[in-house]
C-alpha cells in the first residue's frame, strides 16, 4: 500500500465552507449525499419527533394536572366534610336546646338567646358554604387554574403549535439543503479525487503519494514558450514511483460537461503545473543532482508523466503531453513503465517534495 500525505483538496473546501455556513453534522461527502437523498425523509422524521416531544408534553402536564387535581378535590371533600359536620353538630344544639324545659323564665330566657345564637351561626355557615370552602381551598385552586388553562390551550391549538415548531426546523433543513445542493460541484470532484486516492494506495508500499500538492513562488516560474508567468500550482495527487513522478489531475465529469466548451481544460491546466513542476525538481541548485545517485553518463533527471483521471466518462482522441485514463485503467498504466529508480531514490525524492 503506497504511503499518503496530505488531505483531498476538495475535501477541505467543502469542510471550510460548511465551517463558515455554521454546519458541523457533516463528516465525508457520504452524509452529504444521504442528506439529499434522504432530505423529505428528514422533514417527515422532524416533523414526527416534534409531534412526538408535542404529545409527551401534554401527557406530562396532564398527570402533573390530574395530580394537582386529586390533591384539590381531596382537600375540598375534606373541608367540605368539616363544615357540614360543624353544622350537623349546631342543628343538634338546636334541637336539644329547643326542647328542653326551662325551670323558670330566667332560665328560658337563656335557652333561647343561646337558641337564637346558635341558629344564627348555622345560618352564616349554611349560607356562605361555598365561600368558606373557596377560601380554604384557594392555594390549591390557584395552582391548578394556569394547569388547566395550558392543557386545554394545548389540546384546542395542537396542530397550529405543532406547525409553528415545525417551521425553524423546517428552514434550518432548507438553509442546509441549499448549502449543500450549491457544494454539488465540489462533491463531485472530492469523490473522484477519493476514488482516485483509493485506487493508488494499492500500488507499491514503495510509492509516495500526496494529496493537494501545493506550491506559492516568491518570484513567478516563465515559461517562455506559453509566455506564462506560474505563480501557483495546485496538483490533485502527485504520486512518487521507481519510474518517476506522476502528475495527476481528477476530473468526475459527465459526457455532458466533457462535450462543454466553457469548461476550463485539464490538460492546459495539468500542463501548466508539470512543466513548474519540472523546473523546480530539475534545476541545478537543489534538483535532481542533489537528489539522486551519480550516473557515469551524466546526470539523471526526474522525469514527470502527466495523467487526467476521469471517473467514468472520457473524451475520445489522445492528447499530446497528457495521457487520459479511466480510474479502472489507472495503475495498469503506472505499472506498465520500466523503474529507473530505486527504493532510496523514491524515498529521497518523496522527503524533496515533502519538505518544500
Amino acid at each position: 500500500m503506497a504511503l499518503v500525505y496530505g488531505q483531498i483538496e476538495t475535501l477541505k473546501q467543502i469542510r471550510k465552507i460548511l465551517d463558515q455556513k455554521g454546519i458541523t453534522q457533516f463528516n465525508s461527502t457520504g452524509d452529504l449525499n444521504d442528506f439529499i437523498k434522504n432530505y423529505e425523509n428528514e422533514k417527515e422524521e422532524v416533523f414526527f419527533m416534534i409531534e412526538h416531544d408535542f404529545d409527551l408534553e401534554l401527557d406530562i402536564i396532564q398527570v402533573k394536572g390530574n395530580i394537582l387535581q386529586r390533591n384539590y378535590d381531596t382537600l375540598k371533600n375534606g373541608a367540605e366534610t368539616k363544615l357540614k359536620g360543624r353544622i350537623n353538630k349546631l342543628r343538634q344544639k338546636c334541637e336539644r336546646l329547643s326542647s328542653i324545659r326551662a325551670k323558670n323564665a330566667i332560665m328560658e330566657l337563656a335557652y333561647w338567646y343561646q337558641l337564637q345564637f346558635l341558629l344564627g351561626v348555622k345560618f352564616i355557615l349554611e349560607k356562605s358554604f361555598n365561600f368558606i370552602i373557596s377560601i380554604q381551598t384557594y392555594r390549591s385552586r390557584k395552582s391548578l387554574k394556569p394547569i388547566r388553562e395550558k392543557i386545554n390551550a394545548l389540546a384546542a391549538n395542537r396542530q397550529s403549535i405543532i406547525s409553528s415548531r415545525c417551521e425553524s426546523k423546517f428552514k434550518e433543513l432548507e438553509y442546509k439543503k441549499n448549502v449543500v445542493t450549491d457544494l454539488n460541484p465540489l462533491i463531485a470532484g472530492a469523490i473522484g479525487e477519493n476514488l482516485v486516492q483509493k485506487e493508488l494506495k494499492k500500488l507499491s508500499d514503495t510509492y509516495v503519494l500526496f494529496n493537494d500538492f501545493s506550491l506559492v513562488f516568491e518570484k513567478p516560474i516563465y515559461n517562455k514558450k506559453e509566455n506564462d508567468r506560474i505563480f501557483s500550482i495546485q496538483i490533485d495527487h502527485l504520486l512518487v514511483t521507481n519510474a518517476g513522478i506522476f502528475n495527476i489531475e481528477t476530473k468526475n465529469w459527465s459526457k455532458e460537461s466533457i462535450a462543454r466548451l466553457d469548461m476550463r481544460s485539464p490538460i492546459s491546466q495539468i500542463r501548466r503545473t508539470s512543466y513548474a513542476l519540472f523546473v523546480i525538481l530539475n534545476n541545478r541548485e537543489q534538483g535532481a543532482s542533489r537528489i539522486l545517485r551519480s550516473h557515469h553518463w551524466g546526470d539523471k533527471k526526474i522525469p514527470i508523466k502527466n495523467i487526467v483521471a476521469m471517473i467514468n466518462n472520457k473524451p475520445k482522441g489522445e492528447f499530446k503531453f497528457v495521457t487520459i485514463k479511466k480510474l479502472k485503467e489507472l495503475n495498469s498504466y503506472i505499472d506498465s513503465f520500466e523503474p529507473i529508480f530505486d527504493d532510496s531514490e523514491v524515498s529521497r525524492i518523496a522527503e524533496h517534495l515533502r519538505k518544500i
